[in-house]
This record gives C-alpha cells, structure tokens and sequence, in this order.
C-alpha cells in the first residue's frame, strides 16, 4: 500500500469513528443548524435533487458495471463497482446498528419529508447513499490525478447532501457514509492492484 493510500485510508477510518462516536450522543446544535439550513431549502429543487441522489442508490454500482462492461469489455472494474458497491450497502447496514441513531425526524419533528422519504423507525448513521457513492468515485479515480478524486468525492459528499435535503440523514450521516465508501474503495483498490501484479 503506497504513503497516500495509507493516508487516506487512516484518515476516512478516523473520520468514521469520530463521526460515529459523536453521532451516538445524539444531535449536537451545530449539526442541528447545519441540517436545517440543508433541509429547509425549497421544495422547488426536489426534480433538480433526484438525478444526483440516485447515485448512491443500492442500483448504482450495477448500472456502473453494466456501462462499464459494455465499454471496455474488461469484467476487472466491472466486478470491482458491482461488488464494492454491494458490500458498502452491508457494511453500511452494519455500522447502523452498532451506532443506533435514528432518521432526522427522530430528532426534529419539523422535517421535510421529500422525495419519497417516509418516517419508518429506520437508522440514520451512516447514510448508505453517500458511502455508495463514495466507494463508487474512489474506485473510479484509483488511478486518476488529485483533482478528479477531489471532484468525484466531492460529488459523493454532493449525494449525501441530497439526502440531507430529502429529510433521510443528518450531516454526520453524510459525513461517516463518506469515510465507509473511501475505506471500501480503497480496500478495492488495494485488492485490486494486488491482483494485477501477481
């Protein structure tokens, strides 16, 4: 494993557990206000917001393997979005129940509730979307220069922030979902780069 992967890795693990850590004491006033300021923006976005969200979606990775398949005729990124992608979604699971913390209305009844978001006693931490998408834009740019990483993470962080809008996560739920993909992407990576030079 090289210096910077190494340093990313050991900084999406500390993001991870710090986020969590602090998500299980429940809803401090910065994320409060940080969520309303999110929530709060019109309902005229909602169109504008559903395209980018469903990057994130469980459907995503295997949408991306298809697509990327049917382009390079090669199953080694293929296999890696469909299972990397599939394995975020577990692990995102996983971490849910170890951390505990509800959806926002749980915190907040004054939530706006869109684009087919429905209060069902769920758990909001990690936002699966956003560690989707994270592990998505990691393995995409394994090879890419630091502005496409910055940019394709930052369209990740983007899918998080429309769940936050949809009334499904808080900031720190965007926040840890992130760090989860970044692990899994670059464990990804890993396997991967291993396998080419054996």
């Amino acid at each position: 494993m090289n210096v910077y992967r190494t340093l990313r890795v050991g900084t999406a693990l500390g993001v991870l557990v710090g986020s969590g850590i602090e998500a299980r004491r429940g809803l401090p006033e910065w994320e409060r206000s940080v969520y309303r300021s999110i929530n709060d923006a019109p309902d005229e976005l909602a169109p504008v917001v559903w395209a980018p969200m469903q990057a994130g979606s469980l459907t995503a990775p295997f949408v991306l393997a298809g697509l990327s398949y049917w382009r390079t005729r090669s199953l080694d990124p293929a296999v890696a979005y469909a299972s990397a992608g599939f394995t975020t979604w577990l692990a995102a699971k996983g971490v849910k129940k170890i951390v505990g913390r509800g959806r926002p209305y749980d915190h907040d009844r004054t939530t706006n509730l869109r684009l087919a978001t429905q209060i069902d006693g769920s758990l909001g931490y990690v936002s699966g979307h956003a560690a989707v998408a994270a592990t998505l834009a990691t393995i995409m740019t394994s090879d890419r220069s630091p502005i496409w990483r910055i940019s394709l993470l930052g369209f990740a962080v983007g899918v998080g922030v429309t769940r936050i809008y949809a009334g499904a996560h808080l900031p720190l739920d965007v926040v840890g979902g992130t760090a989860l993909g970044v692990l899994v992407g670059e464990a990804t990576n890993a396997v991967r780069d291993s396998l080419r030079s054996s």
